[in-house]
This record gives structure tokens, C-alpha cells and sequence, in this order.
């Protein structure tokens, strides 16, 4: 998939994502998009930072570590479907793996 592809899937998950409050039936599709957006906001993350190495010629070792540091946290990712209990731990990995690609966003894009 393309960076563009990957992009506009991005986009099409936006819309997808129900706020979910107290009271309301949590569905599969509920965190399972959340954690389609991370995969693949991870995936095009690696491969833009690809691009960048090759254009500026040089790496930076706080990028590589933040990736490293949300790839291992998304590996513990898992995608429910019906009859599944939803555990905290669900919602709380979706957001500790964003932190550090928020990071080495930060950090690239401090290095443009």
C-alpha cells in the first residue's frame, strides 16, 4: 500500500470512530477501528521516517528508539469481536502506543 493509500485509509477510519459513553453498548467495531488506525498509523509512520533518512542523509536515534518503544506496545494490540469482554488494558494500549509515534512526529518534524 502506498503512502497515499495508507493516508486516505487513515481517513476513512476517522469517521468510523464512535464516542463511546457511559451507558452505551461498546461493539466490536468500537475499539477494533481504533486499533486498525494505530496499525496503520504506526506502519506509514516507519515508512515516512524511511523517507526521511534517505532524503537528509543521516538518522535520528531518539525516532528510532519512540517507533521502537510504540511497535512493542503495539504488538500487544488485539482486536475483539462479539462476546469479548473489553478490558481497560484495550483502551489504554491504543493510547500509550500513540504517544511515542506523537513524539518522533515531533522530533522529525523539529529535523525538516
Amino acid at each position: 500500500m502506498s503512502i497515499e493509500d495508507k493516508i486516505a485509509y487513515l481517513e476513512s477510519l476517522v469517521p468510523q470512530m464512535d464516542v463511546v459513553k457511559k451507558g452505551d453498548y461498546v461493539l466490536a467495531k468500537h475499539p477494533n477501528v481504533f486499533v486498525d488506525f494505530t496499525v496503520t498509523a504506526l506502519d506509514l509512520l516507519k515508512e515516512l521516517y524511511e523517507l526521511f533518512k534517505e532524503k537528509k542523509g543521516y538518522r535520528l536515534p531518539d525516532v528510532e528508539y519512540y517507533i521502537g518503544m510504540a511497535e512493542s506496545r503495539a504488538n500487544f494490540l488485539r482486536k475483539v469481536k462479539f462476546g469479548d469482554i473489553i478490558r481497560v488494558q484495550d483502551h489504554n494500549l491504543i493510547i500509550d502506543t500513540w504517544k511515542p509515534m506523537e513524539i518522533a512526529i515531533q522530533i522529525i518534524s523539529a529535523n525538516l
